[in-house]
């Protein structure tokens, strides 16, 4: 378990120091030379393969200006203080994620956030998807399971069975992938009905 957690905080720092690197401009040897490091360092960083100790992370996130938390993955926001911060630290959700949510709030957009709130009703209420199972209800909980599933591991289908042959495997392991998609687009059928019948005008 520690070395997972570990694994995972590499992961998390290295992906969100590349791409906030790239975001402000900064070439490799442009960003070692201003955090003081070597480019080599850095490269164990970006990869994956080492993290900062506490001096050289907070001289990491003052050049990126970000809080060192969202560097590590605490916090999904790079604000480090005020209302979006509190916001982001509370929910879980990122900056931009919080400032589209705002930007409806702010244009009285209503037809959007009654479908958000509706679908994170339907989440709240899924069993199935708490218990980890694929049979989920939920939009949302079927597109879970669908990304969970297939944005990291190829092989997936390899976890449930393994018949012998390259060629069968993938053929089902595509299979399997197209079955976890349909669960979403039924979940997206009966979420539409659910939701018309509760938003339908009054006769």
């Amino acid at each position: 378990m520690l070395e997972q957690a570990k694994n995972t905080c590499e992961q998390v720092f290295g992906k969100r120091l590349r791409e906030l690197r790239k975001e402000n401009g900064y070439t490799i040897e442009q960003f070692a030379d201003m955090v003081g490091i070597s480019k080599s360092t850095l490269g164990y960083y970006e990869n994956d393969k080492r993290i900062p100790d506490i001096a050289i992370l907070a001289r990491i996130a003052n050049v990126l200006n970000v809080n060192a938390d969202y560097l590590i993955g605490r916090t999904n926001t790079t604000a480090q203080k005020g209302k979006m911060k509190t916001v982001c630290e509370f929910t879980g959700l990122s900056d931009s994620a919080a400032e589209f949510l705002t930007q409806l709030v702010k244009d009285k957009d209503y037809e959007k956030l009654s479908v958000i709130n509706h679908l994170f009703q339907e989440i709240c209420e899924d069993y199935d998807f708490y218990n980890g199972e694929d049979e989920v209800s939920s939009v949302l909980g079927s597109l879970f399971r669908y990304f969970e599933k297939f944005s990291k591991w190829e092989n997936a289908w390899e976890d449930y069975v393994d018949l012998g042959d390259e060629e069968r495997n993938q053929v089902l392991a595509a299979a399997y992938k197209q079955y976890m998609l349909n669960r979403v687009t039924e979940a997206v059928k009966g979420s539409l009905e659910a939701y018309r019948q509760y938003n339908k005008p009054w006769e």
